[in-house]
């Protein structure tokens, strides 16, 4: 049984700074020489720096608290959050002491977190997945992704959907299973490199869009059932209908969805699962 923990620790980084890797060292050292004072009521138990190219750098702090009795109760019932709301603001007080600015960031009430963590979706079961790619003319359209950088050729964003039909969704306490024919259900996802403070260009990744349905009128029912977020209207309106006719005919092939958070950037992985598995439907 897990027990109230004592001690939070918690480890604060920032990455393609536009500092020297010497000066940033220094910075830190005058701040230790005040103890950090900006950190309370955490404590530093470790920092580094490390060099990057095109006289960047990068930093982390080793961080550690001892949490009082409310936020002991806190954590223990809420970790993802609790993790979450601590990150969020002590990155902020590290871009401000390190003066680059901060991204706006929505913290949600603690009654919203509770209501969005009973409804929220954690595993979708899926028959014959296919992917599915295409190429959109995509120039004129606000950047769905925020920060990082669209790939353009000729004009065109490269658009994958890996689409299959929608067996179940299993929520935290509950199942949902759906009849057959089942619903042709597609995660859709744009080409993305990561883009920096500086405007020079990082990794490549298939960035996640959004849910869409077959029949576009249907498609409020995918926040009904909790899955966000939806592709945004603005590129929904030019994907093509054919992406639908380019799935091979329903098949006795099952896969499951673990990893249901919207915020991750990156190609979702799914499992194939067999008849013998325990995440297959009965």
């Amino acid at each position: 049984m897990r027990k109230f923990q004592k001690t939070y620790e918690l480890t604060v980084s920032l990455e393609h700074l536009p500092i020297q890797e010497t000066k940033l060292q220094q910075m830190v050292l005058e701040w230790e020489a005040f103890g950090f004072p900006f950190w309370n009521p955490f404590q530093v138990f470790d920092w580094k720096t490390k060099p990057e190219p095109l006289s960047h750098s990068s930093i982390s702090f080793v961080l550690f608290q001892n949490l009082t009795f409310l936020e002991s109760i806190t954590y223990y019932l809420f970790p993802t959050w609790f993790t979450k709301q601590k990150l969020n603001h002590l990155t902020i007080i590290l871009r401000e002491k390190l003066g680059i600015g901060t991204r706006p960031i929505q913290n949600p009430s603690i009654l919203k977190t509770i209501t969005r963590w009973w409804k929220e979706p954690v595993k979708l079961y899926l028959v014959n997945l296919e992917i599915v790619q295409t190429r959109m003319e995509m120039l004129g359209i606000q950047n769905p992704t925020g920060f990082r950088h669209i790939q353009f050729h000729s004009g065109e964003s490269q658009i994958l959907f890996r689409i299959g039909y929608l067996k179940a969704i299993q929520y935290r306490f509950s199942l949902k299973k759906f009849k057959a024919p089942f619903p042709k259900l597609a995660e859709c996802y744009i080409k993305t490199r990561d883009s920096h403070t500086d405007k020079s260009f990082g990794r490549v990744y298939d960035s996640f869009l959004g849910y869409l349905l077959e029949t576009t009128s249907d498609e409020y029912l995918l926040a009904y059932f909790g899955l966000r977020p939806l592709v945004p209207n603005s590129i929904r309106e030019l994907i093509p209908i054919e992406i639908w006719n380019q799935t091979t005919p329903l098949q006795n092939s099952d896969w499951v969805l673990t990893n249901l958070n919207a915020e991750e950037l990156q190609f979702r992985t799914v499992y194939q699962v067999s008849t013998s598995s325990p995440h297959h439907l009965k």
